[in-house]
């Protein structure tokens, strides 16, 4: 009997603790970035911040990661951002924002960093283009 009541137990608590569905959605989106502040010193081993500005569409947007992909000492950068869709408008925002992207060199050398800004009439990918030297 008590194994009953143990079992009982046990499924009201997996029931009563499942998070609620009240619609929402959330998507992943890429989002241009707008401007960088490229600083211009740059240490081995040493985290350096780097402010990258983007436009949010819409108040349902919000900042979420950064896409970061390495290629040899080539970065590629985008911005992701979480879109919240529970139903309700999303009006518009061209609220600009700021987020930091903190980069750890682990070699001397030049790093090439594309911040991807958007994609063109043709499909092709546009970036804003910096070097960013690692020389101590």
């Amino acid at each position: 009997m008590k194994y009953i009541y143990l079992l009982l137990a046990i499924g009201f608590l997996t029931v009563s603790c499942e998070p609620e569905n009240d619609g929402a959605i959330e998507t992943l989106e890429t989002l241009p970035v707008s401007e960088v502040t490229m600083p211009v010193k740059f240490a081995v081993d040493s985290i350096t911040e780097i402010p990258v500005k983007y436009i949010r569409p819409t108040v349902c947007h919000a900042f979420y990661d950064f896409y970061y992909e390495k290629s040899g000492l080539t970065r590629t950068v985008a911005v992701i951002a979480l879109k919240f869709n529970n139903g309700t408008s999303c009006p518009p925002s061209q609220l600009e924002y700021t987020a930091t992207l903190k980069f750890k060199p682990v070699a001397l050398g030049t790093y090439h960093f594309k911040f991807w800004t958007s994609t063109n009439a043709q499909g092709v990918d546009q970036f804003l283009e910096y070097d960013a030297i690692v020389n101590h």
